[in-house]
């Protein structure tokens, strides 16, 4: 018996009404005794169709029955069931099968022919290894199936880029109940790559483009390091467009038959200049706007020039970066930034200009560090006084994201945290050190996650000088939209003798929200913020302050658009009964 093809059953649903439906085709099972799952699958595979009201129906719905339960079977490994099909007619019209599945078909034997020249003993062995069924496992269509793509991916994998299968030869043996699987391959040349082809018309250097390459001209080719290369493009988010593929004919056969191809590279550069703009407002720090601007390619080598402006009740600020990835190789960039801003709080006033260098990795989509040095002028008043600080400082910070989305995430969870030491200078002199991190997550519930519980931890503390030695950013300050919601901006923490936010050397802030999207494009949102801040280096657990509300979320490209009203649960006498945010952007 020669086996050619092989057909997987494909169970439809009926249309007709419950009531309308009869019971489903009798099945008889003799012969050979079939397992509990097989007889099971059979059964589900049968269509509830409209009781046959003659007998030329009752026939034909017994002959799609049989086709049905031939296939299933089959699809399980039993090539060679005797099935009668025929219709009693007692006090109702019934369709029957009487089924014996006959044998169950092992693998006798699994080979590869190739049809052009062999490829290498090693890559050979893998293409073979990536078979993963076995002589005397059961023959399955669809694992037979299967193998002839993992065939495919193993000889790719080891340089043979145009490795197909072909149809497969199978011969059983209807005695034995054994089948002999020969996979017809083309294996092809292995291929070596040559030079990367990049478009005349773009405006990125190549110098560039080519510390994004994973291979050297000569590697072996692998599916996977062109991908990486056309992902890393995309990845620049330079170009609309970023396709990486092997030439069509090669440049050359080497004397060890192994072919080189190019490497062409297709690309389409998007606009370099991009302007955003956001807005917020609450109703205990009011309005405020921001502009971006974003100039792509500034000097052609992939970099980035982003200037930010924010314009605020309570703050002023120009933030300008210019951003050079991958200068020192592919995922080593350089950061430079300056800013200037003024800030007018409860707490303090404040000007200040600020620049820094920094040396940025990215290992991966979630893990990143970086490292650098800043230095500020600062001018300032608060309660301690009036005075001018020149602060120099280096930094080390790291995120590791495990979560879905970046901008909305339903699942996983993400940690981040900075060191930051500080030399002083000016009308006061300090040493210290300020750390902080933050732990946020995301657990969904239900298949379609429509319901999120998010929570988050965020931890701060500055070690080696008292508060009135401290620059008033470096304190820790809590209360308002981005902390603890329901209490007004800078509210809690310790305070002076004329009740004005001196801020703290140690912060622990936490929230829960409940998050439902009940529309496609809507949520809500419950929440529970708490928060601390403290005189003390470390954070304290103690006398935490609790906000609670609700909250609207509507998405948008950008992120959802929040609007949350809160409450503060032990408020101060500098507290409002409620407060209203309205920002873009998930809380956290």
């Amino acid at each position: 018996m020669k086996i050619r093809s092989f057909l997987t059953a494909i169970a439809v649903m009926s249309c007709a009404s419950p009531a309308a439906l009869a019971e489903k085709v009798q099945l008889r099972f003799e012969g050979e005794t079939l397992p509990s799952d097989v007889r099971d699958a059979v059964r589900a595979g049968l269509t509830d169709e409209n009781r046959p009201e003659t007998l030329f129906e009752a026939r034909r719905q017994a002959e799609r029955a049989e086709n049905t339960v031939r296939d299933i079977l089959n699809s399980r490994g039993y090539f060679d069931p005797q099935i009668t099909a025929y219709v009693e007619t007692n006090e109702v019209t019934t369709p029957v099968l009487e089924v014996e599945p006959g044998k169950l078909f092992l693998i006798e034997i699994l080979e590869i022919d190739y049809s052009d020249a062999e490829p290498n003993s090693e890559a050979a062995q893998d293409a073979f290894d990536a078979i993963t069924l076995a002589a005397g496992d059961t023959a399955i269509p669809a694992e037979i199936i299967d193998a002839e793509r993992e065939i495919s991916f193993s000889l790719r994998r080891n340089g043979y880029a145009f490795a197909e299968a072909g149809d497969r030869r199978v011969q059983g043996d209807r005695e034995a109940g054994e089948l002999r699987v020969t996979y017809n391959v083309s294996a092809g040349h292995r291929v070596r790559l040559g030079e990367v082809i990049y478009p005349d018309d773009i405006i990125t250097e190549t110098d560039y483009l080519d510390r994004l390459r994973p291979f050297e001209a000569g590697d072996l080719y692998t599916p996977q390091g062109i991908a990486m290369f056309s992902g890393r493009l995309s990845e620049t988010r330079l170009f609309d467009l970023a396709n990486v593929r092997l030439a069509e004919e090669p440049t050359r056969i080497m004397e060890n038959g192994d072919a080189v191809y190019d490497v062409i590279v297709t690309l389409s550069e998007r606009e370099r200049n991009t302007v955003a703009l956001g807005a917020s407002i609450a109703t205990d720090v009011g309005p405020g706007v921001t502009a971006e601007f974003t100039r792509r390619n500034l000097t052609k080598n992939g970099d980035l020039l982003v200037a930010e402006l924010t314009v605020a009740q309570l703050e002023q600020e120009l933030d300008v970066q210019w951003r050079r990835p991958n200068e020192f190789g592919y995922g080593r960039g350089l950061v430079l930034s300056t800013t200037l801003s003024n800030e007018n709080t409860d707490g303090f006033d404040s000007q200040e200009f600020a620049v820094g260098a920094g040396y940025e990795v990215v290992e991966g989509p979630d893990f990143s560090y970086s490292y650098g040095v800043t230095a500020s002028l600062i001018h300032e008043q608060d309660e301690f006084g009036e005075r001018d600080l020149q602060l120099l400082g280096v930094y080390a910070s790291a995120r590791l994201d495990r979560a879905d989305d970046f901008l909305n995430p339903t699942k996983g969870w993400r940690v981040e945290g900075r060191v930051d030491p500080n030399v002083a200078f000016g009308s006061s002199e300090s040493q210290f050190i300020r750390a902080e991190g933050q732990l946020r997550g995301y657990l969904p519930f239900g298949e379609d996650r429509r319901l999120v519980l998010a929570g988050r931890l965020k931890l701060g503390t500055v070690w080696g000088a008292d508060i009135e030695a401290l620059p008033s950013d470096d304190r820790f300050f809590s209360g308002g939209g981005g902390s603890v919601r329901g209490y007004a901006y800078q509210a809690i923490g310790p305070r002076s003798d004329d009740d004005a936010p001196l801020g703290g050397r140690a912060l622990l802030e936490t929230s829960v929200e409940a998050r439902w999207q009940f529309r496609q494009n809507i949520g809500l949102v419950g929440f529970i913020d708490a928060g601390r801040v403290s005189e003390t280096e470390l954070p304290s657990f103690s006398d935490l302050r609790f906000g609670a509300g609700f909250g609207v979320r509507y998405d948008t490209p950008a992120g959802p658009l929040r609007v949350d009203i809160a409450t503060p649960l032990d408020p101060t006498d500098f507290d409002d009964p409620v407060q209203i945010y309205i920002a873009l952007g998930q809380a956290f």
